[in-house]
């Protein structure tokens, strides 16, 4: 009687299973946008939850990350927590979801590994990349400076002071005096964010939103407008939305995730190691703000005509692309 029921249970579980990928894989792409979102925010919980649960079973207690003290030091429990955490976050919140799309949804989306024909458009894009960093820094000085109207005073006086909490923490976060923790640095802050965070954004949403608009400047600069908002860092909203809209135009154009993939790893690994080669204490504010300081305005003029130059060259290699492949497939 037990087995009988057993496998009753197990053919109904199987069903509402069965049905409920279905369900997914045929709702309006905006829903399945907002289910996998929160879905990646349930993978997320878990994931924290089980490195919570760990640190009990090690006796760490929870004040572990509530203690200011602790987190101004590199080598703290709590800073190494606070870096579990982001990796874990990163996983569940952005790769998991992408992992179910490619599953349950699938359909027409930017391939993640494609580079064949695309070794030019790589090289010019992380050259773009590279040379975008003062722009970046411009626009971040610009959008800094920005101020609120007089009734949103308290709004921004708590974006400022989350903001500055943040760079105390990423200040800690990139204290290195070891080549060991440069590469978990590298890890966490360039390669993990590069993967988990292009494959959710680039990968997965701008797909979806696409199928639905069926206007690709439309997809591309909503999904920058989402990039950017989930980072909750407003004072550097414009820059990252900016950001987005490239890496999302790089994945349109080339038709993979390989270009923003790298784009982003070299905005973020660059300062990494930068702050590792001159070091957090001696780095000039001048070295890390180039392009936001006074007399530097020819630099962003230079930065952002081969930023232009350079997205110009990967819209044009684009079309070759998509010409050959229309010739092939004729």
């Amino acid at each position: 009687m037990l087995a009988i029921f057993t496998i009753f249970a197990g053919a109904k579980l199987n069903a509402n299973h069965q049905n409920m990928r279905e369900a997914l894989k045929t709702a309006h792409p905006l829903i399945q946008v907002g289910i996998l979102t929160l879905l990646g925010f349930g993978a997320m919980f878990v994931l924290l939850s089980i490195v919570f649960v760990v640190l009990m079973l090690l006796g760490q207690p929870m004040t572990v990350l509530s203690d200011p003290s602790a987190l101004t030091d590199p080598k703290s429990m709590g800073v190494m927590t606070l870096k579990v955490l982001q990796i874990m976050q990163s996983i569940g919140l952005f790769f998991v979801p992408y992992l179910v799309f490619r599953r349950v949804i699938g359909g027409p989306a930017y391939d993640i590994t494609a580079v064949n024909g695309r070794w030019s458009m790589l090289l010019v894009f992380a050259f773009t990349m590279v040379a975008a960093l003062p722009l970046i820094n411009f626009l971040a000085e610009w959008n800094s400076n920005l101020n609120l109207p007089s009734f949103l005073s308290g709004v921004e006086e708590w974006m400022r002071s989350t903001e500055q909490d943040a760079e105390r923490l990423i200040k800690t976060f990139l204290t290195m005096d070891t080549v060991g923790e440069l590469l978990f640095n590298l890890f966490l802050i360039a390669f993990l964010p590069a993967i988990c965070e292009e494959v959710f954004f680039r990968g997965m949403m701008q797909p979806l939103i696409l199928r639905s608009v069926k206007n690709a400047h439309v997809a591309i600069w909503v999904t920058a407008f989402l990039f950017s908002f989930f980072h909750m860092q407003f004072l550097g909203f414009f820059p990252r939305f900016i950001l987005g809209a490239v890496l999302g135009y790089a994945a349109h154009w080339s038709g993979t995730l390989m270009l923003p993939m790298v784009g982003h790893l070299l905005n973020n690994g660059l300062a990494v190691l930068a702050t590792w080669y001159i070091g957090i204490d001696a780095m000039q504010p001048k070295v890390e703000t180039l392009g936001a300081n006074e007399g530097e305005e020819m630099i962003v003029v230079l930065a952002s005509a081969v930023v232009l130059a350079g997205m110009t060259s990967l819209y044009l290699s684009g079309k070759r692309l998509q010409k050959k492949a229309a010739t092939m497939e004729s």
